[in-house]
Protein backbone atom coordinates (compact mmCIF):
# COMPACT_ATOMS: atom_id res chain seq x y z
CA UNK A 1 0.00 0.00 0.00
CA UNK A 2 3.05 2.18 0.53
CA UNK A 3 4.40 1.66 -2.95
CA UNK A 4 0.59 2.44 -4.43
CA UNK A 5 0.25 5.74 -2.59
CA UNK A 6 3.96 7.19 -3.24
CA UNK A 7 3.42 5.73 -6.65
CA UNK A 8 -0.25 8.14 -7.22
CA UNK A 9 2.14 11.04 -5.66
CA UNK A 10 4.51 10.59 -8.17
CA UNK A 11 2.07 10.63 -10.39
CA UNK A 12 0.17 13.52 -9.29
CA UNK A 13 3.21 15.26 -9.29
CA UNK A 14 4.32 15.09 -12.54
CA UNK A 15 0.90 15.80 -13.73
CA UNK A 16 1.21 19.22 -12.02
CA UNK A 17 4.64 19.58 -12.93
CA UNK A 18 3.76 18.99 -17.01
CA UNK A 19 0.28 21.39 -16.53
CA UNK A 20 2.91 23.55 -15.08
CA UNK A 21 5.41 23.80 -17.79
CA UNK A 22 2.61 23.56 -20.07
CA UNK A 23 1.34 26.73 -19.09
CA UNK A 24 4.60 28.67 -18.87
CA UNK A 25 5.57 27.75 -22.33
CA UNK A 26 2.13 28.83 -23.36
CA UNK A 27 2.71 32.07 -21.78
CA UNK A 28 6.51 32.14 -22.94
CA UNK A 29 5.28 32.02 -26.36
CA UNK A 30 3.13 35.10 -25.61
CA UNK A 31 5.46 37.07 -24.39
CA UNK A 32 7.62 36.58 -27.34
CA UNK A 33 5.08 37.41 -29.81
CA UNK A 34 3.67 40.26 -28.43
CA UNK A 35 7.76 41.19 -28.20
CA UNK A 36 8.30 40.76 -31.55
CA UNK A 37 5.03 42.73 -32.58
CA UNK A 38 6.43 45.63 -30.39
CA UNK A 39 9.89 45.50 -31.82
CA UNK A 40 8.14 45.28 -35.64
CA UNK A 41 5.71 48.38 -34.40
CA UNK A 42 9.04 50.14 -33.39
CA UNK A 43 11.17 49.21 -36.26
CA UNK A 44 8.79 50.53 -38.74
CA UNK A 45 8.12 53.83 -36.81
CA UNK A 46 12.20 54.12 -37.00
CA UNK A 47 12.22 53.50 -40.89
CA UNK A 48 10.00 56.19 -41.04
CA UNK A 49 12.09 58.89 -39.70
CA UNK A 50 14.57 57.54 -41.56
CA UNK A 51 12.67 58.13 -45.11
CA UNK A 52 11.63 61.55 -43.78
CA UNK A 53 15.17 62.55 -42.77
CA UNK A 54 16.76 61.21 -46.21
CA UNK A 55 13.51 63.11 -47.81
CA UNK A 56 14.38 66.62 -45.82
CA UNK A 57 18.35 65.95 -46.80
CA UNK A 58 17.98 65.81 -50.35
CA UNK A 59 15.74 68.94 -49.54
CA UNK A 60 18.37 70.87 -48.55
CA UNK A 61 21.15 69.23 -50.61
CA UNK A 62 19.02 70.68 -53.66
CA UNK A 63 18.19 73.94 -52.26
CA UNK A 64 22.36 74.71 -51.30
CA UNK A 65 22.91 73.00 -54.96
CA UNK A 66 20.58 75.73 -55.66
CA UNK A 67 22.36 78.80 -53.63
CA UNK A 68 25.29 78.17 -54.78
CA UNK A 69 24.50 78.27 -58.49
CA UNK A 70 26.38 80.79 -60.89
CA UNK A 71 22.89 82.44 -61.58
CA UNK A 72 21.92 82.75 -57.84
CA UNK A 73 25.06 84.31 -56.75
CA UNK A 74 25.11 86.53 -59.67
CA UNK A 75 21.92 87.53 -58.92
CA UNK A 76 22.57 88.37 -55.91
CA UNK A 77 26.33 90.38 -56.54
CA UNK A 78 24.22 92.15 -59.01
CA UNK A 79 20.83 92.94 -56.96
CA UNK A 80 21.74 93.38 -53.41
CA UNK A 81 25.28 94.47 -53.56
CA UNK A 82 25.44 96.71 -56.61
CA UNK A 83 28.16 95.23 -58.46
CA UNK A 84 27.83 95.11 -62.40
CA UNK A 85 30.04 93.65 -65.53
CA UNK A 86 33.07 95.70 -66.58
CA UNK A 87 32.45 97.44 -69.64
CA UNK A 88 36.05 98.11 -71.63
CA UNK A 89 35.73 101.69 -71.03
CA UNK A 90 36.04 101.13 -66.89
CA UNK A 91 39.22 98.52 -67.52
CA UNK A 92 42.33 99.21 -66.06
CA UNK A 93 44.99 97.06 -66.85
CA UNK A 94 48.09 97.17 -64.73
CA UNK A 95 51.78 95.78 -65.49
CA UNK A 96 54.06 94.93 -63.31
CA UNK A 97 57.63 96.16 -62.55
CA UNK A 98 59.89 94.14 -62.25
Amino acid sequence: MIYDRQNTLLRHAAMVLGIALIISCIFLTLWLRTSIKSLEYRLGNLQQKQYLRMKEQRNLQAKRDNLLSFASIDNVAIKKMGFSFPNRNKVFHVKERI
